[in-house]
């Protein structure tokens, strides 16, 4: 008997999904983050765009105010009560004068220099200017420099250069104190200053230091000088303990005192009982004798 095969089942296909259904399925999430996005840049630019228009509407009133302020006058006034409220403000966070320290100078000349400046405890630090007290320290007579810095938030350092007594000023028959300067420290004695130097005449305050300098190298002529006189304001006359007259040129005063050092080094020239030693001339030297001494030498 014969078999019958049967023929195997056919499965049915599976449908496989169209390429344009994948993409729309893929698409959708990325459309929604696109349409967020968007959103949020939406958001941003009006954000900046009220920004700007507060920005712009705050300097407008601002502009406003102030030019009605310098209309009617009061911008002045007004930036000065600003001010005034910002020091009080300031103040009243501890940033206010407490202590004043000066350095360089005596306890009494550190009194005078406080009360130059002005300060006082509990006065705004923003009140406070150090230029302005500065200003006021160096005009004290005997300040040669000074520097003043304000040490937030609470002190004041004042550092004070004084002037120190460098030579005695004979003017007009009044005798002063000066520095290197030339400047006045204050009236004076000169027997209550015996070691300093006496210089004598118009102009002798401003030029004393290159003469004293120079002499300071020559030791053997400057402990016999008694004055240096200023002639005209063009030269200098040394006046030595013995009455002699040292006749300087008006330039090259080196060459000048080498020259009288040498001769006195090698004659004793500044021993001599004469009137003058007359050294303009460079490289000459005449000694002038006293007129009785000629007079009982004709005799």
């Amino acid at each position: 008997m014969s078999k019958v095969k049967r023929a195997p089942a056919r499965r049915k296909p599976t449908r496989r999904k169209s390429p344009a259904k994948q993409t729309a399925a893929a698409s959708a999430p990325r459309r929604f983050s696109n349409w967020v996005q968007a959103r949020l840049r939406g958001a941003r630019y009006s954000a900046a765009n009220a920004a700007r228009l507060v920005a712009g509407l705050g300097v407008a009133l601002v502009a406003l105010i102030i030019g009605g302020l310098y209309i009617f006058g009061a911008l002045d006034d007004a930036a000065a009560s600003a001010q005034q409220m910002a020091e009080h403000r300031t103040a009243a966070m501890g940033w206010a004068v407490e202590t004043i320290d000066v350095s360089g100078v005596e306890p009494e000349q550190a009194s005078e220099v406080a009360a130059a400046i002005g300060a006082y405890r509990g006065q705004p630090m923003l009140n406070f200017d150090p230029v302005e007290a500065r200003a006021s320290v160096e005009a004290l007579p005997w300040v040669r420099e000074a520097s003043v810095i304000r040490l937030w938030p609470d002190q004041i350092a004042v550092v004070v250069q004084p002037r120190s007594e460098f030579a005695l000023w004979q003017i007009e028959g009044d005798i002063h104190v000066i520095d290197r300067d030339g400047s006045v420290l204050g009236e004076a004695n000169a027997s209550d200053w015996p070691e300093l130097p006496l210089v004598v005449g118009a102009g002798a305050n401003g030029e004393a230091e290159a003469l004293i300098e120079l002499l300071d190298h020559h030791s053997e002529i400057g402990e016999r000088i008694s004055a240096m006189v200023r002639v005209g304001d063009r030269r200098w006359n040394l006046r030595m303990t013995n009455g002699l007259d040292i006749k300087l040129p008006e330039n090259e005063m080196g060459a000048a005192l080498a020259l009288l050092a040498a001769m006195h080094a090698e004659r004793g020239v500044l021993r001599l009982d004469a009137e003058s030693i007359d050294l303009r001339q460079p490289g000459e030297m005449i000694v002038r004798a006293r007129a009785e001494r000629m007079r009982e030498r004709e005799a």
